[in-house]
């Protein structure tokens, strides 16, 4: 396996490129043909989600656009969902639910009018147009779709306020979006991922467009590649073509904070995906630059199955199980060994990327008065020694939850030297928020183990919550009939019935949803029982934590 950099002409420019061909097209202002390669079909996806906000506006005139939740279960490209968004924010991080659900409020008719007014082609399924099924992709002509985004910034729509929204989307998806690798102030612009155009259905091509104040537009295709890299390969061009464009600069880097030079390890050796019996791992590199791998080199983005036998690294990457779709991210280096009869991964890492590990899994959601005291606590577990022969801990509950980081989940340096400290101090080696709270099972987080987790004999504070029949049917989408606890392949789900069927939550959606209208506290742990009271319903549990089950206390 090797990594290549190739050079690539696009209209004559000459580009480097590591991800594959560009193909460029652009619309200079007041011309009806693009300049660059010869106008063809291009397969749409994401670039077709402004107009299905304008299709929306359409048909509900006076109104101001929805907001949307995309959560885990939603099948959007960000697994782990982007939370409630409004319109600007839906554009910006391009959110698939966001569009889907908005479609589903928008009537068939006035979509497909306004869409044949723009010049798509008649859709069968908005999922369909967004590239987001197994039918062939919705497709135009590459001067239609650009003439179809100068239209959009340039004239006006019945529904102001919405057309502002969506505006303000395509510039914020420019600055910090996913087409933020522009890196160029003054542009509109949007990104979509799509089936590959050579046809080999496990590649995909990246599209990004860009239209500036005077209606000139440029559109890329990037073959092999996504949305977020076709974005960046757009820079060049984007300087050569508007060299008045300014470029905007990087941010400025905060000096680094003094680091204790004593550290409790150099170097941590994890077991990964401990609790389940995977038989093939991929690997995958987030980093810009090639990294070891196997007997050559992986390229950034590319994907590889590791064998026995086979390491990479180190670089920024990401393992996964392609059966259930886990992931772990981190900085490091990762190798593939055979034990039991199965391959397993060992990763190694610096006690930093660990630490920041554990807490994106111990404390979601950032509660920050509790980073320090968990970082302090898992340098303390570290200390006393390896828990196996081949790795010092593994990412289950026999020694942390370890999911790795997303981005911006890493420790600053202020941050890392205040755990540092802390850690050479007296103090616990174990953590959870609450002596005796119901931690989710093993199976919730890692799709496998013994459903259960926990200390025993634990001292439990239990606890009773009043939920009213309006507070539910304000978190829970309409009125609702009855609420259950059970227990789903060994994993606690509170089923709520809204209508003539029930749906099912699991812990951390039910108390997102709950959280929204009854504050933080509203469903402290999953609850032990939930019954019907005289104008709503009561829910009875124990204990304030709800992961791991550990105690952020000394134990006698």
């Amino acid at each position: 396996m090797t990594w290549l950099r190739v050079w690539i002409t696009a209209a004559g420019l000459a580009l480097p490129a590591s991800a594959g061909t560009l193909t460029l097209w652009r619309l200079e202002p007041g011309r009806a043909t693009p300049e660059g390669a010869p106008d063809q079909p291009v397969a749409v996806g994401s670039l077709l989600k402004p107009f299905l906000a304008k299709a929306w506006a359409a048909a509900h005139p006076g109104e101001p656009a929805p907001r949307f939740l995309c959560g885990p279960d939603d099948h959007c490209w960000l697994r782990a969902g982007h939370g409630e968004l409004g319109l600007a924010g839906a554009v910006a991080v391009s959110c698939n639910s966001y569009f889907l659900q908005l479609a589903e409020a928008t009537p068939w008719e006035t979509l497909t009018e306004t869409l044949a007014a723009e010049g798509f082609p008649p859709i069968r399924s908005v999922r369909q147009a967004l590239g987001l099924s197994a039918e062939p992709p919705l497709a135009i002509p590459a001067s239609t779709l650009l003439r179809a985004y100068v239209r959009l910034v340039r004239e006006p729509w019945p529904s102001a306020e919405v057309r502002r929204e969506v505006l303000a989307g395509l510039r914020e998806a420019a600055r910090t979006g996913t087409a933020a690798g522009l890196g160029h102030h003054g542009f509109w612009a949007k990104t979509g991922t799509v089936p590959g155009a050579d046809g080999d259905p496990g590649r995909t091509s990246g599209l990004a467009l860009a239209v500036d104040d005077a209606g000139w537009a440029i559109l890329a295709r990037l073959q092999p590649g996504r949305g977020v890299q076709a974005a960046r390969a757009l820079a060049a061009p984007i300087d050569h073509y508007r060299p008045w464009a300014a470029r905007r600069p990087d941010p400025p880097r905060a000096a680094p904070a003094a680091v204790p030079r004593a550290e409790p390890r150099a170097v941590v050796r994890v077991r990964l995906f401990e609790l389940l019996k995977v038989r093939r791992y991929l690997v995958r590199n987030l980093g810009p630059d090639p990294v070891p791998c196997g007997d050559g080199f992986l390229g950034p983005e590319a994907v590889h199955e590791l064998a026995p036998g086979e390491s990479a690294g180190p670089g920024l990457l990401a393992l996964s199980d392609p059966g259930t779709g886990l992931e772990r991210r981190f900085q490091g280096e990762v190798s593939c060994v055979v034990r039991n009869g199965l391959p397993r991964l060992i990763a190694r890492m610096a006690p930093r990327e660990y630490v920041a590990g554990v807490i994106a899994a111990e404390l979601p959601g950032g509660r920050s008065g509790l980073r320090l005291q968990l970082g302090a606590a898992v340098l303390r577990f570290l200390a006393q020694g390896p828990r196996y022969p081949d790795a010092d801990v593994c990412d289950s509950t026999r020694s942390a939850y370890y999911v790795g980081r997303k981005p911006g989940q890493g420790l600053a340096d202020p941050e890392w030297s205040a755990i540092l400290a802390a850690a050479r101090t007296p103090g616990p080696s174990q953590w959870t928020s609450d002596d005796g709270g119901r931690p989710l099972s093993t199976r919730e987080v890692w799709g496998g183990g013994d459903g259960g987790a926990g200390p025993a004999g634990a001292p439990s504070h239990p606890w009773t919550r009043t939920w009213s029949a309006a507070q539910m049917e304000q978190a829970f989408g309409g009125p609702v009939a009855a609420v259950t606890v059970a227990h789903e392949d060994g994993v606690w789900v509170l089923r709520v019935r809204t209508g003539p069927g029930s749906r099912s939550f699991s812990y951390d959606q039910a108390h997102r949803l709950l959280a929204k209208v009854l504050g933080w506290g509203g469903l402290p742990s999953p609850a032990d029982t939930v019954e019907p009271v005289p104008g709503g319903f009561r829910a009875t549990g124990v204990g304030l934590g709800h992961r791991v089950g550990l105690s952020l206390k000394p134990r006698s």
